[in-house]
């Protein structure tokens, strides 16, 4: 079951943490660093770099590329250091910004790290409450915690477009805290519903009697939740698509099978997965079309081909 204070996936703090360990090796080079000086001290793939270093562009760092070396650096060091902090004035904007959200572990670790460039020391633990407890995101945490049913008032639905009232067992937030996942007992199922569609939470008196029937939600590596249409996709995968798929979804690297080969041939592995959606598989492949093979379904096979006679009109 996801933690309804869960903060970020494991695969996205890993990135993150990759992004941080690139700027300090940017910030203490003199002579900039090449894309393979970067993939090597990273342990990733020159296309990872490449990517990073985008990021880190589109994120305001002025990126410096010597032409003749093909090295990066870090330009205007001062204006990029303040990309890393806050001034006092942001700090304290922020801080004041923070009591209408509601409460995760990433809120407090925000909290606790603007207090050091705040000027606001006297804004306690009681000010920094959300304005209004009576969130849904507040109400339905609260009945998770009790373990009782509650009704979404006016909830509305994306197909029929419909505002009817839903009787649920809340259990779980989704990771983004966008979702509620939980059992509606009328239709004997496990269900999703956006925070941003219910018009009110009220709690019933009534405890859950279905928990034996609540599901945690799977997801696949590339975030579709997983469900019973699942589909199970089987690739063969090149060095350089293996190795991608591990560094961007290293939770799910053990569905990487190696395939024996003779010493003189280039490795392959078989990556066998279910996925909830050819969206996201779809995506990664057409990316790395010319390292992959497909070998089933025949349905993903057809897929991609109107993927790709999509981008060609």
């Amino acid at each position: 079951m996801t933690n309804p204070k869960a903060g970020l996936k494991q695969s996205d703090a890993g990135k993150l943490l990759r992004l941080f360990r690139l700027l300090n090796l940017l910030w203490n080079t003199a002579n900039g660093l090449r894309v393979d000086d970067i993939a090597q001290l990273q342990n990733i793939s020159k296309r990872t770099a490449y990517r990073d270093l985008d990021i880190l562009d589109q994120s305001g760092f002025v990126l410096i590329q010597d032409q003749p070396s093909g090295r990066f650096r870090l330009s205007q060091a001062r204006e990029s250091g303040q990309l890393l902090g806050f001034d006092r004035a942001e700090a304290d904007l922020l801080l004041t910004a923070m009591a209408g959200t509601s409460p995760s572990q990433a809120r407090e670790r925000l909290i606790t790290k603007l207090r050091s460039f705040s000027t606001l020391p006297e804004l306690g633990q009681a000010a920094l409450k959300p304005a209004n407890s009576e969130t849904p995101y507040n109400l339905l945490h609260e009945a998770i915690r009790r373990k009782q049913c509650v009704v979404l008032m006016a909830y509305r639905s994306a197909h029929s477009r419909s505002e009817r009232n839903r009787s649920i067992e809340p259990y779980a937030f989704s990771e983004d805290l966008s979702s509620i996942w939980a059992y509606e007992p009328s239709a004997s199922s496990n269900k999703t519903f956006k925070l941003d569609r219910i018009g009110q939470v009220r709690i019933l008196r009534e405890s859950w009697k279905h928990e034996h029937l609540h599901q945690s939600p799977e997801r696949d590596p590339f975030g579709m939740p997983l469900g019973p249409e699942a589909i199970e996709i089987k690739l063969i995968l090149g060095n350089l698509s293996a190795q991608l798929f591990r560094e961007e979804f290293p939770s799910h690297a053990h569905h990487l099978q190696e395939v024996p080969v003779p010493p003189n041939e280039s490795p392959s592995w078989i990556l066998h997965l279910q996925v909830g959606s050819m969206q996201g598989i779809g995506r990664f492949v057409l990316g790395l079309i010319d390292d992959i093979q497909i070998l089933s379904p025949a349905s993903f096979k057809k897929y991609l081909r109107n993927q790709i006679g999509q981008k060609l009109r």
